[in-house]
């Protein structure tokens, strides 16, 4: 269903076409769904949830004195090159027209935000008292990293050159709204 909806477009095709490309009865998913934007919604959640234990695996997984963006940014290329299908989706919904698969993704990526603001607090890599502006801060890594993986699931070569962009865009990023002269909400 994926690979479909990233080729066409999810509005593109119908729940019929969907069980025939996966060769399934036509019956079989109406039996759970209305529709295709019934179903997109719950493809973004358990895409999610799958995103956010690795995610946090990575994050736990930074070495002592390292700073989180090459060790979480590797795994989430390599995440991102297995499923990338569903990256390439979740960046059409992200930018797409309002519905519940916007909304369903929109939810997932304020999860994220959260797990990453108490993880990295907790791994001590962000100071206990956070500026008001560091979810918007946290909302811009994640926007550049996933425009990342999509600038990898095209350029695989380009690895090395991503990961540099990654760790320089997070500390940009993180120490803009860290610096004390920074402007306030």
């Amino acid at each position: 269903m994926t690979r479909l909806a990233a080729r066409e477009g999810h509005t593109r095709f119908s729940l019929r076409e969907l069980a025939k490309e996966a060769g399934l009865g036509h019956n079989s998913l109406y039996r759970h769904f209305n529709s295709v934007d019934e179903m997109i919604p719950e493809l973004m959640d358990d895409f999610s949830r799958e995103l956010r234990e690795g995610l946090r695996q990575a994050r736990k997984a930074v070495p002592p004195g390292q700073t989180p963006a090459l060790t979480v940014v590797s795994w989430l290329l390599d995440f991102a090159l297995v499923h990338q299908d569903v990256f390439v989706l979740s960046m059409r919904q992200r930018v797409g027209p309002p519905g519940a698969a916007r909304t369903a993704l929109e939810n997932n990526l304020q999860a994220i935000r959260q797990d990453m603001l108490s993880e990295l607090g907790a791994l001590g890599h962000l100071p206990t008292k956070l500026p008001p502006r560091m979810d918007w801060a946290l909302e811009m890594v994640i926007d550049q990293s996933f425009g990342l993986c999509i600038d990898y699931i095209e350029r695989p070569d380009q690895r090395e050159d991503i990961l540099a962009r990654a760790q320089l865009s997070f500390a940009w990023i993180i120490g803009g709204a860290l610096a004390p002269n920074a402007q306030s909400r």
